[in-house]
């Protein structure tokens, strides 16, 4: 008789339970803003009791700094993911910073620039800024790659133009609004275009850049 092993482990449910409690903290919290959304309201949600949430959290605090964790880890691999293929630095950071914004204007990932920030502990402060550098490597390393393949101008400097670039590109998670009348994808394109002009070199980039 063949063996059964397709159950998940006891430590696997439980991840699986947590995850599930930060994917409809993350709904409510960037749909409703953090500080109107209860612990109780979330367990409603979800159907247990509010103390069955405090077998995967300490606090709410706690939840909303796991939701961070869970929407940066989102942001890189998007970026990744955009940026992989045999094309030019342009084009790959081009790809890479529109899904970047359109990863950040999700409804669910709104409230980690609206309303993370005052609560980062200096414990989760680490994790924080190891999110950051790993988006700032990726930027920097393509922009390097640009100045190779002359596809980017050879004279900017990668450390510099990562910060203006992704400057512009994380403001618009402070600005940006469902309500809005503007499209996501239509603020990616054109927040993009104008955070890599003067960057990119006329006669080695794709026009749509």
């Amino acid at each position: 008789m063949t063996d059964i092993t397709g159950f998940p482990t006891r430590e696997k449910l439980r991840d699986l339970k947590r995850r599930e409690i930060v994917r409809c903290a993350s709904l409510r919290f960037g749909a409703e803003g953090y500080e109107n959304v209860r612990l109780d309201d979330i367990a409603a949600e979800l159907g247990v009791t509010k103390a069955a949430l405090y077998n995967y959290i300490s606090s709410k605090s706690d939840l909303l700094m796991q939701c961070y964790d869970a929407g940066m880890e989102r942001l890189v691999t998007s970026v990744e993911a955009a940026m992989a293929g045999n094309r030019s630095a342009a084009e790959r950071l081009n790809a890479g910073l529109q899904a970047y914004i359109l990863t950040m204007t999700e409804r669910d990932m709104q409230y980690l620039w609206s309303y993370t920030p005052p609560h980062v502990t200096t414990g989760h402060k680490r994790g924080e800024l190891a999110s950051r550098d790993k988006l700032d490597s990726l930027v920097r390393e393509t922009l390097r790659a640009g100045v190779e393949d002359g596809s980017l101008r050879s004279d900017l400097d990668p450390k510099m133009a990562s910060f203006v670039i992704l400057g512009a590109v994380n403001w618009v998670g402070i600005w940006y609004r469902d309500e809005g009348s503007l499209k996501r994808a239509d603020i990616a394109r054109d927040v993009t275009r104008e955070a890599l002009r003067g960057y990119i070199r006329p006669d080695g980039a794709d026009p749509a850049l």
